[in-house]
């Protein structure tokens, strides 16, 4: 292993990121949609993991453990295993006080994650990388080394910047390389930003994009200032480079964290695209967008087939949740609210939750099929007799272009 010398690893020894408090760590489990066990599962598997021992996770870029913690609480009791790699040894030592806090046994090592295959630390079912691989000098070679510590029928889920989202970002990284250059002190070059940030003419491209940044500066203070504005190595991709990108490393696009936010349809009720191939339309969804700054998304190695989906007319399929955390983000405003709110990179969706569907998602447990699933619901509800299994099937379909619920096992043709 060469010694880790780098403005990166500079960069986060001395402002960690996130920033946490291991000492506050009970109050809050940080959720990410990277980190959902089931949804990856669904997604690259089918729901197929084997969860139990020797079941194997990777946090790569771990930080300061916001992943990692996520990834171990959803395998505690479980006998499988989490590791958290990272270039900055106080990230991971906040991250490993963390998880001693909440009992958690995270094998966490310093690493570049280029050269992650020579700690021997053998295969991994799942690999988390977000927000990290953009950051190297090759991202390329990071993904390479990655997708070489896949176990068989194992994927990656990844987070890296979009380019058009982030143009006022750039616009000003390009400035404070001028007026806050890298030979100036880090607080010095704080300072400057802040000042630069708060003189910004209301015309300004970046003042009008304000929300692409502030809302990184307000949560995390200087760490996410100087991550956001100030960081050494940063690059962003459009849909069509992520497709190449992932090609080049012998991969694919498995699915889009919010698959319906790479639908044209979404933005366009008139456009017509049914002529173009899917990363067609994902990127022509970007641009009617225009302001997407993170692509999150799970990619798997290109000889692994696809695993089988059931239909959502399929009764002998069970629908289920892919959400760990379903019962505090969801179940809440099944119950209360007249419509369920999602926001995602800038998107705010709403859904109506109407009495039909309230009924049916108040009663997915993930054990029940869909047949055994309506059989209950028509006799514990007032749902009219002429409503058939179908509709059910209907009713359920539009939550899983949010990555909501999935359906499991049902009948292979």
């Amino acid at each position: 292993m060469t010694a880790i010398i780098s403005p990166v690893r500079d960069q986060y020894e001395a402002y960690p990121l996130p920033p946490r408090d291991p000492g506050r760590e009970l109050e809050k489990l940080h959720s990410t949609l990277i980190g959902q066990l089931a949804l990856a599962d669904h997604v690259l598997a089918g729901g197929h993991w084997k969860v139990g021992p020797g079941f194997r996770v990777l946090d790569a870029g771990c930080g300061t453990g916001d992943n990692a913690i996520f990834l171990a609480e959803q395998l505690r009791g479980t006998g499988a295993t989490v590791t958290g790699i990272d270039l900055s040894a106080h990230s991971l030592d906040i991250a490993g006080a963390r998880a001693k806090a909440r009992g958690l046994d995270i094998d966490f090592r310093q690493a570049r994650i280029e050269e992650a295959p020579l700690l021997g630390l053998g295969r991994f079912e799942y690999i988390v990388t977000a927000g990290v691989l953009h950051h190297l000098p090759d991202p390329g070679e990071g993904l390479r080394a990655l997708r070489g510590m896949l176990a068989p029928g194992g994927g990656i889920g990844l987070m890296v910047y979009g380019q058009y989202g982030r143009t006022a970002i750039y616009q000003l990284q390009e400035l404070l390389r001028i007026v806050a250059p890298a030979t100036l002190p880090a607080d010095e070059r704080i300072a400057i930003a802040r000042r630069t940030l708060g003189e910004l003419r209301a015309e300004h491209w970046a003042a009008f994009g304000r929300d692409t940044y502030a809302g990184e500066i307000d949560l995390h203070g200087d760490a996410g200032l100087y991550d956001v504005l100030l960081h050494s190595t940063d690059r962003a991709y459009t849909v069509p480079q992520v497709h190449e990108w992932l090609a080049s490393a012998g991969m694919r696009l498995a699915r889009f964290i919010m698959p319906m936010l790479y639908n044209p349809s979404l933005y366009s009720a008139t456009l017509d695209v049914s002529s173009l191939d899917e990363p067609s339309r994902q990127a022509a969804a970007e641009l009617l967008h225009g302001r997407m700054q993170k692509h999150s998304f799970f990619a798997a190695p290109l000889e692994e087939p696809e695993p089988h989906e059931p239909s959502w007319h399929d009764l002998t399929a069970t629908p289920t949740w892919l959400r760990f955390d379903h019962d505090n983000m969801i179940r809440t405003q099944v119950h209360e609210r007249p419509e369920l709110h999602l926001q995602y990179e800038g998107f705010e969706l709403r859904l109506a939750l109407d009495p039909f569907r309230r009924s049916v998602l108040k009663r997915i447990d993930g054990r029940r099929t869909l047949a055994g699933s309506w059989s209950r619901w028509r006799r514990s509800t007032r749902i009219r007799p002429s409503r058939s299994a179908c509709e059910v099937a209907r009713a359920l379909r539009r939550w899983s272009s949010s990555n909501l619920l999935g359906m499991r096992g049902g009948a292979r043709t």
